[in-house]
C-alpha cells in the first residue's frame, strides 16, 4: 500500500464545495451490514449483504475564519440532499485515482465557544453510497471557454477498453457565464485516441454544481478525454470543474 502525506492532497471536495484549505484531519469509517440468511437444514451459515455500504467521514476540523465557517455552514444546509463527495489523495493530476462517492449528504457542525483563546470548529460529514477509486479524466482547474483535453487524454489501460458500465463524477466549484446559457460537461472516449465520441453528457449547469451518472450498459473505451461547452454567445465564460470515471469491471 502507497503511503501519501498531506502535501500529496490534490483537493477535497462535497459538492461543489472545497474545503482542502479548511481541513487538516480525515477520518474514514466504513460499514458493510450483513445478514445471516442461513436456511433450514443448512451447516454452513450464509449471509447477503443488506443495501448500500455506508461510508461516513469524521474528524473534519480546522481553525475557521469568518469564509471557510460560512462554507461549512453552507454544508449543513446541504444535509439530505444528493451529492458528490470526491478525495484526490494522489495529487491533482489528469490519470490519477480519487476516491469519489455519490449519494444522500448529511453533515453537523460543532463550534465551541471561548473568551481570549483560539478556537476551532469541527463538521462531521457522511455520504450513504458506493465510494470508486475514480481516476481523474481533467484535474480540478480553472479554464475558459470551449475546449477539450484530447490531447492530454487518460489511458484505462488494456481492461479499460470494451468494459460494459461506469460511473462519471462531477464537481464544478466556480462558474460565471458572462451571458452564455450554461456549461455542459461530457466524458469523451475512443478506441484509439484519434476518433472520440460523447460516451457520458453531464447534466447542464447554470450555477456551481456536482452530479454522479452512472451507467450499467454502455461500452467505455480504453481512451478517455472531457469536453466542456458553454452553449449561448456572449461574453469570456469560465470555470473550475474536475472530471473523474470509475469503470466497471469488464464484461
Amino acid at each position: 500500500m502507497t503511503k501519501y502525506a498531506s502535501p500529496n492532497v490534490g483537493f477535497l471536495l462535497f459538492g461543489p464545495y472545497n474545503l482542502t484549505a479548511i481541513s487538516d484531519k480525515l477520518e474514514m469509517e466504513m460499514a458493510d451490514k450483513l445478514e445471516d440468511t442461513t436456511p433450514f437444514a443448512v451447516s454452513a451459515a450464509q449471509f447477503e449483504r443488506v443495501g448500500l455500504k455506508t461510508y461516513t467521514l469524521t474528524g473534519h476540523d480546522s481553525w475557521f475564519d469568518e469564509s471557510s465557517y460560512t462554507a461549512a455552514s453552507t454544508m449543513v444546509a446541504l444535509s439530505d440532499t444528493q451529492n458528490v463527495f470526491m478525495f484526490a489523495h494522489e495529487g491533482n493530476t489528469n490519470g490519477q485515482d480519487c476516491l469519489a462517492a455519490g449519494g444522500v449528504l448529511s453533515a453537523g457542525l460543532k463550534h465551541p465557544f471561548a473568551v481570549g483563546a483560539f478556537t476551532r470548529a469541527q463538521m462531521e460529514l457522511g455520504v450513504n453510497g458506493v465510494i470508486d477509486n475514480a481516476a481523474i479524466v481533467t484535474a480540478l482547474a480553472a479554464v475558459a471557454g470551449d475546449g477539450n483535453t484530447e490531447a492530454t487524454y487518460v489511458d484505462l489501460g488494456a481492461t479499460g477498453g470494451g468494459t460494459t458500465g461506469c460511473n462519471v463524477y462531477l464537481s464544478c466549484t466556480a462558474l460565471t457565464l458572462s451571458g452564455r446559457t450554461n456549461l455542459i460537461v461530457t466524458l469523451e472516449d475512443s478506441a484509439d485516441h484519434v476518433t472520440w465520441a460523447d460516451q457520458t453528457v453531464m447534466t447542464a449547469l447554470t450555477a456551481v454544481g456536482a452530479e454522479k451518472k452512472a451507467s450499467t450498459d454502455q461500452t467505455i473505451n480504453r481512451y478517455v478525454a472531457a469536453k466542456r461547452a458553454f452553449t449561448g454567445a456572449g461574453g469570456s465564460p469560465t470555470a473550475t470543474f474536475v472530471l473523474a470515471v470509475k469503470v466497471n469491471n469488464p464484461s
